[in-house]
């Protein structure tokens, strides 16, 4: 039986830290900016301060992480292994009698980690941090409308809905002497004066609740008003504020989903949605395990190349499979395909190609179609690059 030579597995894992910290970093840098920039408007729209803006960096933060993971997963591995070959460094292990295969359990491990990281985020992270958000950014939109109602003057922060307070209790934020019209129903306004009254936000459904005490409500309706005299009334208005996610999925649990789907049945057009949600949450962390492993075998291609091929070849893999699962995903909401086959078929093409690569790879039967297509592109790009430095001369020979 073989010694497992721990030594150079804790090597090669250590060598996959540092690109994997590393591309994680950038890539939750730019998939941050591209999430935040839509919700700018209305972030800062609300006052929020330093303290809220972090958490809502926090709370965005995993949902990046269940794409960034998997990308910086492939180019760890891609980067630490084209490094030790250019270093020949995997000339001399293979010479030692370390083959690819040899090398492989560490790269397996760290893909296991990564998947296991990747299915937290995904099933654990994002519906708690989606729920935080929206819950945040409801509380932010009810402080608003607080500060807009001024004792003693008319507010205007909520749609149609004109309110006036006579006093505003700094304590508690209760009102006295509350005037409000409503005028969302143009045909038949609302006039309503009440004693005392308060704002209540419910962040489940996301309304703004006006408790209005001891007042009478006037209606106009067809030329007549009609008051009513009451001790209590509600009045319900809807918060406009940015979510995360989409509502009505992205702060579900797995068995949230899953119950959801089952209550509205196979036949109501949602259902697929919330199954694909289910599924594309536990297939992504499989996609992830995937790319570990061909990261190795991309590493490894273009030996006689002076230019490491692997990153280029690691970004179109990895754009890829995000352009098959689309396809399958949207196939699956067009009922051209099983949902569950439709977001698991990604991950079995990508299992396939994973095995043959790393077959060729070990074998050193090398990847002359693969190679053959890389040097056909690189020639097109040299050409490409020639006829546009011909078309400047000549530019600058016409000037």
């Amino acid at each position: 039986m073989k010694k497992i030579p721990l030594l150079l597995y804790t090597y090669l894992l250590t060598e996959m830290l540092a690109p994997f910290f590393a591309a994680l970093l950038v890539l939750n840098a730019i998939l941050f900016l591209g999430r935040l920039v839509p919700l700018l408007d209305s972030i800062f729209g609300l006052g929020i301060g330093l303290a809220d803006f972090v958490r809502i960096i926090i709370y965005i933060t995993p949902a990046l992480l269940r794409f960034s993971i998997p990308m910086a997963a492939m180019m760890a591995v891609v980067i630490a292994f084209t490094r030790m070959r250019g270093d020949l460094e995997i000339m001399a292990l293979k010479a030692a009698g370390i083959g690819l295969v040899r090398m492989l359990p560490p790269v397996l491990l760290f893909g296991l980690i990564t998947a296991l990281l990747t299915l937290a985020t995904s099933t654990i992270l994002i519906p708690k941090g989606t729920t935080a958000m929206n819950q945040l950014l409801l509380h932010l939109a009810k402080e608003k409308i607080e500060r807009g109602v001024r004792e003693k003057s008319f507010s205007e922060g909520l749609g149609e809905v004109v309110l006036y307070v006579e006093e505003v209790s700094p304590e508690d934020r209760s009102w006295r002497g509350v005037y409000l019209s409503d005028l969302r129903d143009a045909a038949n306004p609302l006039t309503v004066i009440a004693v005392g009254g308060r704002l209540q936000a419910d962040k489940a459904s996301g309304l703004a609740t006006l408790e209005l005490t001891d007042g009478s409500l006037h209606l106009a309706r067809e030329g007549k008003t009609q008051t009513i005299t009451f001790e209590r009334y509600s009045l319900e208005i809807p918060l406009q504020y940015p979510t995360m996610g989409h509502p009505s999925r992205g702060n579900m649990t797995q068995q949230e989903l899953l119950a959801r789907a089952e209550q509205l049945g196979p036949e109501h057009r949602y259902y697929p949605t919330l199954i694909l949600e289910y599924h594309q949450r536990l297939a992504l962390p499989v996609g992830c395990f995937l790319f570990s492993v061909l990261g190795l075998s991309l590493s490894q291609i273009g030996q006689g190349s002076r230019v490491a091929l692997g990153v280029p070849l690691g970004l179109a893999t990895f754009v890829g499979y995000y352009v098959l699962l689309t396809a399958a995903k949207s196939f699956a909401e067009n009922g051209q395909l099983p949902v569950a086959a439709a977001v698991w078929l990604p991950n079995l093409i990508f299992l396939i190609l994973a095995l043959y690569l790393l077959r060729r790879s070990a074998l050193e039967l090398g990847h002359p179609w693969l190679e053959r297509l890389i040097q056909l592109v690189q020639e097109g790009g040299q050409r490409l690059g020639h006829w546009r430095r011909a078309d400047t001369a000549r530019e600058g020979d016409d000037r």
